[in-house]
C-alpha cells in the first residue's frame, strides 16, 4: 500500500532511507537528523507491507510544471516496489499538472539506471557534483513513467 508519510512513520522513514544510501553507488551518507530534516522539508510517499515501511520516494515540485526527485529506496529489491512508487509519483503529477519529472544520478550507479531507464527516464545533462563524481542529469514525462510503469 501506498501513501504519504505520516508524522508516525517519519522515524522508520528515515531507517529505510538510511539502509537506501547505503545501497547507492557511491554509498550516500546523511546523519539521521539530517534525514528527518529532508524528508519533514520533502512530499514522500511510503510502500507499506505488512505494516513496515518497505520503500519511500521523496520529492519536490518546483516552478514550471517540474517535480525533482530527491531520493527512491527500496529494501526489498526486484519486487516491484520501485515501479509502484515511480507510478504513484506519475499520478500525482498529472493530477498537478506537472510536465516533467527528473533527478540526477551518478553514472556509476548501473542497477539505479537500469531502474529509471525501465521507468522511461533518459539522460539530458552531466555535470560534476561538489564531491567531483560526475551525475547524469535524467528526465521523463509523467505519462510515459505511468505507461512504462503499468503493473
Amino acid at each position: 500500500m501506498i501513501e504519504k508519510l505520516k508524522k508516525e512513520d517519519i522515524n522508520e522513514a528515515a531507517k529505510v532511507y538510511q539502509k537506501g544510501l547505503q545501497m547507492e553507488i557511491p554509498k550516500g551518507y546523511s546523519s539521521f537528523e539530517e534525514i528527518i530534516k529532508k524528508l519533514k522539508e520533502r512530499k514522500v510517499f511510503i510502500y507499506k507491507e505488512n505494516n513496515k515501511i518497505k520503500g519511500l520516494i521523496s520529492f519536490s515540485p518546483k516552478p514550471q510544471g517540474k517535480i525533482r526527485i530527491d531520493f527512491i529506496c527500496v529494501i526489498n529489491l526486484r519486487k516491484g516496489i520501485g515501479k509502484k512508487l515511480m507510478k504513484k509519483l506519475a499520478d500525482f503529477a498529472i493530477k498537478n499538472n506537472i510536465n516533467l519529472i527528473y533527478t540526477n544520478m551518478s553514472f556509476k550507479d548501473k542497477r539505479a539506471m537500469n531502474f529509471y531507464k525501465s521507468c522511461g527516464f533518459r539522460k539530458f545533462g552531466k555535470y560534476k557534483s561538489y564531491q567531483n563524481l560526475t551525475l547524469y542529469r535524467i528526465k521523463a514525462k509523467p505519462e510515459l513513467i505511468k505507461k512504462q510503469t503499468k503493473s
